[in-house]
């Protein structure tokens, strides 16, 4: 896990990102996965590649020609999709139980702070409280 990093997602997430601007089940809005830089709705991951913009990695595949969101996310965060942390940080189930940016952040800074709660699954799935709140 690259805590430093993470950390640095969850400050963009809390001081430069708006609900607006926001949305756990979407990496970016329709037409909008070529640039580092998030111009529409985004997710957790979504919005923070413009923090690591030069290391962005690019499917070029037509008719793709899009960011790999999964792919930049286990390379900047040291943490693997398959894994119960990465689904904790940056799972799109979070769409229906705390979508907010700085819900988000504050999951990440538990994560780096204490651990992945032993309930994790039960809290994302909304059948107990959230942690941290």
């Amino acid at each position: 896990m690259k805590r430093g990093n993470l950390q640095l997602m969850a400050d963009h997430l809390k001081i430069n990102v708006n609900q607006e601007n926001f949305h756990m089940g979407k990496y970016r809005g329709k037409d909008d996965f070529s640039n580092p830089e998030c111009g529409s709705v985004g997710c957790a991951v979504g919005n923070c590649t413009v923090l690591d913009s030069e290391n962005v990695m690019y499917n070029f595949t037509y008719p793709y020609d899009r960011i790999e969101f999964t792919a930049w996310s286990e390379e900047f965060t040291g943490i693997y999709r398959g894994k119960k942390e990465w689904h904790w940080c940056f799972g799109s189930r979070w769409s229906k139980t705390d979508n907010t940016p700085t819900g988000a952040a504050l999951r990440i800074e538990w994560l780096l702070n204490n651990g992945l709660p032993e309930n994790w699954d039960c809290q994302m799935s909304g059948k107990e409280k959230l942690c941290y709140m």
